[in-house]
């Protein structure tokens, strides 16, 4: 049917409130691993790290039937994945609380804001499957070390934008790489011709898909890419996703894949041949009724994760600036000085203390729509500043070229639209600044979530105008709810929270 909403008998899983009694059990099923497993951590530990990290379950009696684990070398994992995180001191919060639930093979939705490694946490478990259903075509046994040649596409990844599937598909390759047989994946993203894609899919067969809506389903439709085998989805920032309008793309996706089972699958090493169902995971950094919906339609008993809080919250580590401008001509002048006052000079090109490269301290500067990034990335450049730009309107290669110049240092500034304010994980971003304030509250909580990632610290200055006061009374809430300074001047425009409106529909969006 039209919405892509399945039959009734799905009716009954709609809140995942259905205990997790059946299958659960206190610790995750081992998979395929070689390795020998630390101990588990006490309920005592379990419990402190539970309230320190503000981590809550739906049902609640998860944290008891699939307790999180404090560190990887507690985890039943094989030995190339193992290797493959050798690099990560310990896992996240959300990675801890979700690594048990998916490797016990259950679906799981989590709720954890941006930068909190949520790529590690449903990848792990997802190249886990994969090693688990071996490397026969549809998942028949097949020995380490055999080619994945014949083998379907397995797990499939749908992300909002194209900076995020390279993202995800990068920091999946680590892991991947290291396995034995390695997993193929491959990053499908519009804006890039799709021949090469193409030939990937049909000469190197990868197990993981990675993608954009919208390249993903004109893909498929062609005939180009077989979904029919896919046994592990994951929507990561479904919220995101939903925002921009995917729903109907994302629920086509869906019915490309294997059902949904009727009650939740077992264990992930307990599964024999071909799968005929598939587990799903999804991931957001809020908790809507879209997205709730989207979940009870297309999820079987899932156990819910929330890390910090499911409504819309600035990052607590990011210290929040906010500026009445009278002028709007006076903000090219107004990033000029901050820019300098928080380290950025043309003289002092490195700060004090600041590393070099990749480590090098970095700023955001969020302009909002594509002529203005243009605009403001010439008025930096000739102002001899060492600056990047990435906006809608450039090619993806320059726009891959933009961003890696920044992560590696070559660039110190970044100039970006909104296209860059989700899920793209930047080390050392010091400094955001909003010389332009977005259109909804929801991207300006995206927007400064680039900075104070992995628990580190950052600072946003955002300039706000009477151009942006239908927010005004939204923003002067968030500002209150972070304990950051309400500026003088902010309330003229009135401090009402005007009614939500949808990217799409507008005013007329019904959640």
């Amino acid at each position: 049917d039209e919405d892509g909403k399945p039959k009734s008998k799905k009716a009954k899983k709609s809140n995942g409130d259905e205990t997790a009694s059946t299958t659960a059990s206190s610790t995750p099923a081992p998979v395929a691993s070689t390795s020998t497993t630390a101990a588990a951590a006490s309920p005592a530990e379990v419990e402190a790290f539970l309230q320190e990290n503000n981590i809550s379950y739906d049902p609640a009696s998860t944290s008891k039937e699939l307790p999180p684990v404090l560190s990887f070398a507690a985890l039943p994992l094989d030995d190339g994945v193992r290797k493959g995180l050798s690099g990560f001191a310990k896992p996240t919060p959300i990675q801890s609380a979700s690594f048990p639930l998916m490797l016990a093979g259950r679906d799981v939705i989590g709720i954890a804001e941006t930068g909190s490694g949520k790529t590690v946490a449903f990848g792990v478990p997802a190249i886990e499957h994969i090693l688990s259903l071996g490397t026969g075509v549809g998942g028949s046994s097949g020995k380490k070390g055999k080619s994945s040649a014949g083998a379907p596409v397995s797990v499939l990844i749908i992300c909002p934008t194209r900076e995020l599937a390279m993202q995800t598909h990068q920091n999946l390759n680590l892991i991947s790489k290291t396995t034995t047989p390695a997993v193929p994946s491959v990053c499908l993203y519009g804006g890039v011709p799709k021949p090469e894609q193409i030939r990937i899919l049909r000469n190197e067969r990868p197990r993981i898909v990675v993608g954009t809506p919208g390249r993903l389903l004109d893909l498929a439709r062609e005939g180009n890419l077989d979904l029919g085998k896919v046994s592990w989805l994951v929507l990561d920032e479904a919220d995101r996703m939903l925002d921009k309008g995917f729903e109907n793309d994302i629920r086509e996706i869906i019915k490309l894949c294997l059902p949904s089972p009727q009650s939740q699958l077992g264990p992930i090493k307990e599964e024999k041949g071909e799968p005929k169902f598939r587990r799903t995971a999804m991931f957001s950094a809020t908790w809507p009724t879209s997205v709730r919906r989207l979940a009870a339609d297309f999820m079987t008993a899932p156990l819910r994760i929330t890390v910090g809080s499911d409504s819309l919250t600035a990052n607590s580590r990011v210290e929040q600036v906010a500026i009445v401008v009278e002028d709007g001509r006076q903000k090219e002048t107004l990033l000029l000085a901050h820019l300098r006052d928080n380290g950025f000079s043309l003289n002092a090109a490195k700060k004090k203390g600041a590393g070099e490269g990749k480590d090098r301290d970095k700023a955001l500067v969020f302009a909002l729509y594509k002529k203005e990034a243009t605009r403001l990335f010439e008025f930096l450049q000739r102002k001899g500043y060492e600056v990047g730009c990435i906006n809608g309107d450039m090619s993806q290669d320059k726009r891959t070229q933009s961003l890696n110049d920044f992560k590696t240092g070559k660039v110190n500034i970044l100039v970006a639209t909104d296209v860059a304010a989700r899920g793209l994980d930047i080390p050392k971003v010091e400094l955001v600044i909003n010389q332009t304030f977005p259109l909804t509250i929801e991207d300006y909580v995206h927007r400064i979530g680039r900075t104070g990632r992995a628990g580190r610290t950052g600072k946003s200055i955002t300039f706000f105008t009477e151009a942006d006061k239908a927010l005004a009374g939204q923003f002067i809430r968030l500002l209150k709810d972070s304990n950051a300074v309400v500026p003088p001047g902010l309330d003229q425009w009135g401090t009402t929270v005007k009614k939500a409106t949808h990217s799409a529909y507008g005013a007329f969006f019904k959640e």
